[in-house]
């Protein structure tokens, strides 16, 4: 018999380390080749990994909710002669079912600089006596240490499970520059475990955070650094709405699902960035980068597993039709757990439809490395005065901007939405659904 290593694949180029969900097989398990042996999750998918050999799962090194880095030995199985002993499956083949699509919003770093900031934490870490794979921070963080020539090791990280995050790195820099160029000093480790903020009661359990409520918790911080502000406008639906009645049932017998009103939303969405490309940016600290693609990502709620954003690539050569072809297929995928990598990537606006979850008035938070998001909310027949003074009952919807005020201004913010209220409240027989 021959022995068979089983190690954590790299899932990606960002990807750094993966947490253990769940085993599909136990030791002492007969596998097949291909059959899935275990749940990774990671701050961008979860997956299910296959077997590359058959034979005998005769040890499980990395229990469940544990994370490791890439290259980790996960398990060994007992295989026939001529078996390859070592390895681990490759990205491609780890990838053969994907689930759980995390929310990615921001836009990756290159592959070059996430190489860079790799091999400088590993630097930074031998000097100060800390292993690389025990300092748990982002590649977008070991980049911005990297540049600033912040030692991680020296860190205490503040955010989840001791994680450095971009606030921890900036305050080291902050530190760093008001004492003419000294590195900080290593943060002491707590002399005791802070006590609760609130009196545990027998009713009360606690909830392991799966890898995706991290990756929001995570994403979230780093999407707050941003000034947020919000406006909010009011829209007709009322010829809107006529006129999807007029054309839903062609649409459903051609395409086999229903027209929402997302997809005009989007499409109104898209004309605004137009209109305004000011809103179609990011914020960088060389300046404002104006986006030349528009690529609007779709929030889906999967209900108290969290919030997943896949980007619509090229939404502005679409059509109604082809959009909504776009956000049924991606919400289809996100409830299946089916996206991938790329379906996160490159987003450069974002549109949170909340209307069917029955809100009226919110705040949506702006995703990293965007610089505006929108949120349509229900839409609701309401008695209104109209023009002549006369009462009558029309759909109305509030539309919600939420924008980083370094990059857009109020009335910047005013203009992108007069622009979507003047194209939605204008939608009639002479706007084609192809």
């Amino acid at each position: 018999m021959a022995v068979f290593e089983l190690k954590m694949p790299k899932l990606g180029e960002s990807v750094t380390e993966g947490t253990i969900g769940k085993w599909l097989k136990n030791a002492g398990d007969k596998v097949e080749k291909y059959d899935l042996l275990v749940e990774v999750q990671t701050d961008k998918v979860n997956t299910e990994i296959p077997s590359e050999v058959s034979g005998t799962l005769k040890e499980i090194k990395v229990k469940e909710g544990e994370t490791v880095p890439v290259g980790a030995l996960l398990a060994v199985f007992e295989t026939a002669e001529g078996a390859a002993r070592t390895g681990a499956p490759t990205p491609e083949a780890a990838a053969a079912k994907q689930v759980q699509p995390q929310p990615a919003p921001t836009m990756a770093a290159p592959s070059g600089d996430g190489r860079v900031a790799a091999a400088t934490a590993v630097r930074e870490a031998a000097r100060s006596g800390v292993a690389a794979e025990d300092i748990r921070a982002t590649p977008a963080v070991r980049k911005l240490a990297a540049e600033h020539n912040i030692d991680l090791g020296r860190i205490q990280g503040t955010g989840l499970n001791g994680r450095v995050s971009r606030r921890d790195v900036e305050d080291a820099i902050a530190q760093l520059q008001a004492g003419g160029g000294r590195a900080p000093a290593p943060a002491a480790p707590p002399a005791a475990p802070a006590p609760p903020a609130y009196a545990p009661s027998s009713g009360d359990r606690p909830v392991r955070l799966t890898q995706m409520r991290r990756a929001i918790a995570d994403n979230m911080m780093r999407a707050w650094t941003a000034p947020h502000a919000h406006a909010v406008m009011e829209i007709d639906m009322t010829d809107l709405m006529k006129y999807r009645e007029q054309v839903r049932g062609d649409f459903k017998a051609r395409e086999g699902f229903d027209l929402s009103p997302a997809a005009f939303i989007v499409k109104a969405a898209v004309e605004a960035l137009r209109a305004v490309p000011l809103v179609n940016a990011s914020w960088s600290d060389q300046g404002i980068v104006l986006h030349g693609a528009v690529n609007v990502g779709y929030a889906v709620a999967l209900g108290d597993e969290g919030l997943v954003v896949p980007v619509i690539k090229a939404a502005d050569e679409k059509s109604i039709a082809g959009l909504m072809r776009a956000i049924r297929d991606a919400v289809d995928r996100a409830k299946a757990k089916k996206l991938t990598f790329d379906d996160f990537s490159g987003g450069t606006f974002t549109v949170n439809n909340t209307g069917p979850l029955g809100t009226i008035v919110s705040s949506p938070i702006v995703p990293p490395g965007q610089a505006a998001i929108c949120s349509s909310e229900s839409i609701v027949k309401r008695l209104v005065v109209l023009d002549d003074d006369t009462i009558a009952i029309r759909h109305r919807m509030n539309l919600v901007i939420g924008f980083d005020h370094r990059v857009v201004d109020g009335a910047t913010a005013a203009r992108f939405l007069q622009t979507m209220r003047d194209w939605l409240e204008a939608v009639g027989p002479g706007v084609t659904v192809y």
